[in-house]
């Protein structure tokens, strides 16, 4: 392993001489084989923990772990502590966003701290499989199927070539011990599927698959930095009509990424989208972390769609709190149990619109399928004998403005799935007990 961490450092000058290397350390295998792996070759390191707050006890254990394994190794260590959960509220992004925003936020400044030239991830070839696994069952280009980088800024990955496998031997061959997360063993969203049950059955067929993914997306990145600089900044949508299907989408793709939206949930559904603004010159699109596209100015813009107060955003396959209960949109009905309210809605619809949660109004009205005319909340919740003291703890789901569904009431008029490709909108009482 120690061979191939240091051919990497070397095909992709990841580290110069003199650097010093902030290590991301969560306690488990991979940040801390990545850890002592570097401090063996001879590279100055240092580290930094965040705590999420998300796990209670365990949370607390990992922070002590990491802090006592750097002590034991003579290592310049960092922790702090973030809510993750509460700046998902705040911030109306989901859980996975929000954590991700406050722990690189964190690397920054512990970077700045200690004096560190270069913040290193433990992102392993299985990693990098997974992620091109679960970037193409969603939909991508030859972007998206590039992976994840070797390095990007001074974020570098020097385990992107060394298989999960190969980091518990090197640790146990040290009798060095990590810290699991329990939630990482769980099936309850997409990515941890495809780790699980997708990845070990490629890797049955082909042993090296992760490796071989890897070189794919070497490959891929390779024409990605060719066709790159024929990509103009800020074009016009006259230009962006002009061009071949291969530089239009990047040149989207890049616009929507510099303003904010986040680059590993752009789906190939997104950036045709938003080329489809350009063609037709007007309209707006929905995306990813609670961005909209339009075109204003005769050029393709992107910002941060507005939203109420109360409002908070939601995105598929990630579990939303609002109140007491538990929120979910997901593609995969067949594994959801212990529901409260579970309501089909379509995809097909509801793909493309920005998707909320906030407490009903008295001024809500929807029209509920099969019904002539619109009615209003306060009325359907009184017909289905839910008491007011209830109606104000409950979720309504709205897409673009409109309520899609109401806990308690069902879908929308329009809204209810009429296709084979559903999303069902799932809804369970009390935190922290298990949906799926």
């Amino acid at each position: 392993m120690k061979r191939t961490v240091w051919t990497t450092i070397q095909e992709e000058h990841l580290i110069s001489p003199g650097d010093r290397v902030l290590c991301a350390l969560s306690g488990g295998a991979d940040s801390v084989s990545l850890l002592l792996c570097l401090q063996e070759l001879g590279i100055s390191v240092c580290a930094c923990h965040l705590n999420h707050c998300l796990r209670g006890a365990q949370s607390d254990a990992d922070e002590a772990f990491c802090r006592e394994l750097c002590r034991r190794y003579d290592i310049p260590f960092v922790s702090g502590r973030e809510d993750a959960a509460e700046a998902a509220r705040r911030t109306g992004q989901s859980l996975e966003t929000a954590a991700r925003e406050l722990r690189y936020a964190f690397f920054d400044a512990c970077a700045r701290e200690l004096h560190a030239d270069r913040i290193a991830t433990a992102h392993t070839a299985d990693d990098n499989l997974e992620t091109m696994l679960f970037r193409l069952i969603r939909g991508t280009g030859a972007a998206g199927l590039a992976g994840i980088p070797p390095k990007r800024g001074n974020i570098i990955r020097p385990l992107l070539r060394v298989e999960r496998h190969e980091v518990e031997q090197f640790l146990r061959s040290r009798r060095q011990e990590w810290r699991t997360d329990a939630t990482n063993e769980e099936d309850g969203c997409t990515r941890n599927r495809i780790r699980h049950q997708v990845v070990p059955a490629l890797k049955a067929i082909a042993l090296d698959a992760a490796k071989h993914a890897g070189l794919t997306a070497q490959l891929l990145r390779q024409d990605n930095e060719a066709l790159e600089p024929l990509v103009q900044d800020n074009p016009s949508i006259d230009w962006l009509n002009d061009q071949p299907e291969a530089i239009r989408s990047r040149a989207v793709r890049r616009i929507l990424c510099a303003a904010g939206v986040p680059e590993g949930e752009l789906t190939y559904g997104h950036v045709r989208a938003a080329e489809e603004l350009c063609r037709r010159g007007r309209g707006s699109v929905s995306l990813p972390g609670g961005y909209r596209a339009e075109i204003r100015q005769h050029t393709l813009q992107t910002e941060k769609a507005g939203r109420k107060a109360g409002e908070i955003l939601v995105e598929p396959e990630c579990e939303t709190e609002f109140g007491k209960y538990t929120v979910l949109l997901t593609e995969h009905p067949e594994t959801i149990r212990d529901s409260l309210y579970t309501i089909p809605l379509s995809y097909d619809i509801i793909e493309k619109k920005p998707l909320v949660l906030r407490g009903w109004r008295p001024s809500d009205r929807m029209i509920l399928p099969e019904a002539r005319g619109a009615r209003s909340l306060k009325r359907l919740y009184a017909e289905r004998g839910i008491a007011p003291s209830e109606r104000d703890g409950l979720p309504v789901l709205c897409a673009d403005g409109e309520i899609a569904a109401a806990a308690g009431i069902g879908a929308a008029a329009g809204m209810e799935t009429e296709t084979k490709k559903p999303v069902v909108w799932t809804i369970r009482v009390g935190k922290g007990e298990k949906s799926l």
